[in-house]
């Protein structure tokens, strides 16, 4: 699991983002960090709003002060993205099967 590092977070953030461990706890901090991280469909909005964040700034202490790891390029992914961008910037039509990724599948909360 990861771990909070109070060292990362600059003085004028503390006290909110001990407020918002007070309210939600380490654990779940860590998954929604871990869920914008992972999957397209948590941007940070949804993060901030899951969390009670009102500044965009404590959004991004608060990713610094959590070592939490973000996964890997999917290289089947990049090569699916670059032809898109190909085909857009050729003018051309982006096939139906290129549209998604390989590996979307909508997500249930």
């Amino acid at each position: 699991m990861s771990l909070f590092r109070e060292d990362m977070i600059r003085d004028d953030y503390k006290a909110d983002i001990q407020a918002i461990r007070d309210q939600h706890g380490d654990g779940v901090i860590i998954d929604w960090i871990e869920r914008y991280y992972a999957s397209s469909d948590v941007d940070r909005d949804d993060v901030m709003m899951a969390l009670g964040i009102d500044y965009v700034g404590t959004f991004y202490e608060l990713t610094r002060a959590y070592d939490v790891d973000k996964p890997e390029p999917d290289p089947v992914e990049e090569v699916r993205q670059a032809e898109v961008v190909r085909l857009v910037l050729d003018g051309k039509e982006v096939p139906q099967e290129l549209r998604q990724p390989t590996s979307w599948k909508p997500m249930i909360n």
